[in-house]
């Protein structure tokens, strides 16, 4: 790519390219081309991944011959796989259809016109009088190189005028598709194909409230199109869960006979969320437009009032390897749980996104913090980690080990926390345990979360502290 576009200015010095006719059939073709471009779209929808992909069905109205018919369907985009694309229609038969993407660019139409007749305009630089020329177009190896009558001319001060568009270049991506139609008149022509250029992604809004117990949860879709095709009244659905691809194939021209019914079932009305082969698919409830190179924000969903109970963690203070000294002081981690039910106000499956929470404060919300969270299935329990406790301290220190063999030992730690709010707060102190480990004392009561994953729960007094001690075996 930057050697043609390298190849681009080089060729551009000193001369301006113009094309005075654009159109022309593409060589071969047998029967008249007609243009069917997206005027023609009858229904359109929009199946779009998280993996920048999108599944395009489309329903085209064309006016058929009986017989061969040579059509060119443009405003398909760049990004078309022609290994994927499927079309058919009722009494109609298909049989080649190419996907022509040698677009119109100034290099391509200097190369194309090699060998050529073009025309050279020259414009006096105090007159302005323009001059025209007749020239043969030799090379643009490193810049044009044009004969005009008996010279060979290069870096030509001019315009290079050509009087057509050369067979075989295209202003935009087309399918070129020939059809085989068992009788004369109006049908519809349906399109089913998979592209890239298009991805969306969820983010979320949560404001909590004065109390910090309930929150106002909008989901937000971002859609982006760099498909080079717009869309509009189109249906939309988006896939939250993965797709396996095994690449694309490089096969241009595609022959044989396609058998399809009409897609115009696919067009229906869709629920706004239902599971599908293991994932989960978004109807947007509205027809959206989406223009090329466009980022649309959309709402998924609003739920008003959805419980959350904020915890304090340390996860930073249980460390029952040998050598570890003391740790912290560390704040307390800030974690929002919400449960993901209808009791909770909430109960649907939530695509993977950010969720960014606000809370309200005086003289305005503030930004409590964001948290990144996987695909969510309904029943399970969302974790946001928003940022530190200022007001919440705790460290550790070793007070203990003894080598009992070459293969364990003992080991114990106190734990001291401390609260400086106006009220008793409850925190939880995570540790990850060494394998082989036994608890073999301690001053307050653990919970096994994992086979090697314990907490403690802890009530620390109001503007007061707290400390507990455990002594364990590591065994291996």
């Amino acid at each position: 790519m930057e050697s043609i576009t390298m190849g681009m200015r080089r060729v551009l010095t000193g001369v301006v390219i113009t094309c005075a006719v654009l159109g022309a059939a593409g060589a071969g073709a047998q029967v008249p081309e007609r243009e069917v471009g997206r005027d023609a779209r009858k229904a359109v929808s929009l199946t779009v991944y998280g993996q920048n992909l999108a599944m395009i069905d489309e329903v085209r109205g064309i006016d058929l011959t009986a017989g061969n018919n040579r059509l060119a369907l443009v405003d398909v985009g760049t990004g078309l796989r022609p290994e994927t694309l499927i079309l058919g229609g009722a009494d109609l038969r298909v049989l080649e259809q190419v996907y022509d993407f040698d677009l119109l660019t100034p290099q391509r139409l200097l190369e194309a016109a090699v060998g050529q007749e073009v025309r050279v305009v020259r414009r006096h630089p105090q007159s302005g009088e323009e001059t025209v020329f007749d020239a043969e177009l030799l090379s643009i190896a490193s810049g044009p190189v044009l004969r005009i009558g008996d010279r060979i001319e290069t870096a030509e001060p001019g315009r290079i005028v050509f009087n057509a568009l050369p067979p075989g270049l295209r202003v935009r991506p087309t399918v070129v598709v020939e059809i085989e139609s068992a009788r004369a008149g109006p049908r519809d022509l349906a399109l089913r194909y998979l592209t890239g250029g298009l991805s969306w992604q969820a983010d979320y809004v949560a404001s909590l409230d004065a109390s910090g117990t309930r929150m106002d949860l909008t989901g937000l879709i971002t859609l982006t199109n760099n498909s080079g095709a717009e869309f509009e009244n189109a249906k939309l659905r988006l896939v939250a869960g993965e797709v396996n691809q095994t690449g694309q194939g490089s096969a241009k021209v595609l022959r044989g006979a396609v058998a399809m019914e009409s897609m115009a079932a696919n067009f229906a009305d869709m629920p706004a969320q239902q599971a599908a082969s293991d994932r989960y698919l978004y109807s947007y409830d509205r027809p959206v437009d989406l223009a090329d190179r466009e980022a649309k924000q959309l709402t998924l969903f609003r739920a008003p009032s959805v419980t959350a109970t904020r915890r304090y963690r340390f996860t930073e203070l249980i460390n029952a390897h040998q050598g570890a000294g003391e740790i912290g002081p560390v704040q307390a981690a800030i974690v929002l749980e919400v449960e993901n039910t209808e009791a909770a106000g909430l109960g649907r499956p939530l695509p993977g996104g950010t969720i960014r929470v606000y809370e309200a404060a005086a003289g305005g919300a503030l930004f409590a913090g964001e948290d990144r969270i996987g695909h969510t299935a309904e029943g399970e329990t969302l974790e946001l980690t928003l940022g530190r406790a200022f007001d919440l301290t705790g460290e550790s220190r070793h007070t203990a080990f003894e080598r009992i063999s070459n293969r364990s030992y003992e080991i114990a730690q106190e734990i001291t926390l401390r609260n400086a709010k106006d009220e008793a707060v409850e925190v939880r102190v995570i540790g990850e345990m060494p394998p082989g480990w036994k608890i073999l004392s301690e001053s307050l009561p653990h919970e096994a979360e994992t086979a090697h994953r314990i907490a403690w729960t802890v009530t620390i007094p109001a503007e007061g502290e707290a400390s507990f001690q455990y002594r364990a075996r590591i065994s291996r």
